[in-house]
């Protein structure tokens, strides 16, 4: 099992220890740890951005933003052939970020396995509302960001959303697809 490495409290630990330290040097503790407590934040807020980087890799690399009517009619098309996954993001709300970070962390493990066909799409609701409305419509499931729709068939096969989009239970999906 991989273990993640919160880097924000990573270097905001490395940063109170580093200010303690010259705290007690200077006889200025207060004023040691208020130092090192805004550098850890600072480099753990860099270390974190740069880590994150490799999920907007996966993001171009295997999902695809549906932007436009046509994007959606061939998501739906190719559901004919192998089943598409769909999250509905705000990219505003944290718990859709949340929601993201799940739905990307399945996508890493799920778009390396060859016996796992699948398309992954986002679409962003606030930025595209219009064709998230045209999909709540044309799937009749009631919108709800974030949320997640599992296409078979041009049918939809699943969905869930806000603190049910998780890692497991998509892949409890891509196991029992119709269970």
């Amino acid at each position: 099992m991989e273990k993640k490495v919160n880097h924000q409290a990573l270097w905001l630990g490395v940063g109170v220890a580093l200010g303690v330290s010259i705290g007690t040097a200077t006889n200025q503790i207060a004023l040691g740890i208020a130092f090192g407590v805004a550098l850890g934040v600072v480099i753990g807020s860099v270390v974190s951005k740069r880590t994150n980087a490799g999920m907007e890799d996966l993001l171009s690399e295997h999902v695809s933003e549906l932007r436009k009517p046509d994007d959606w009619e061939e998501a739906l098309q190719r559901s004919e052939d192998h089943p598409v996954l769909i999250l509905k993001h705000s990219t505003t709300c944290p718990i859709s970020a949340r929601a993201y970070r799940e739905f990307m962390a399945f996508v890493g493990s799920n778009a390396s396995d060859p016996k796992q066909q699948m398309d992954y799409h986002i679409v962003k609701v606030i930025e595209n509302r219009p064709l998230s409305r045209r999909i709540a419509e044309e799937t009749e499931v009631h919108h709800e960001s974030p949320q997640v729709l599992l296409l078979d068939q041009g049918q939809v096969m699943k969905h869930t959303s806000h603190g049910k989009i998780t890692k497991k239970r998509l892949l409890q999906w891509t196991q029992h697809p119709f269970g």
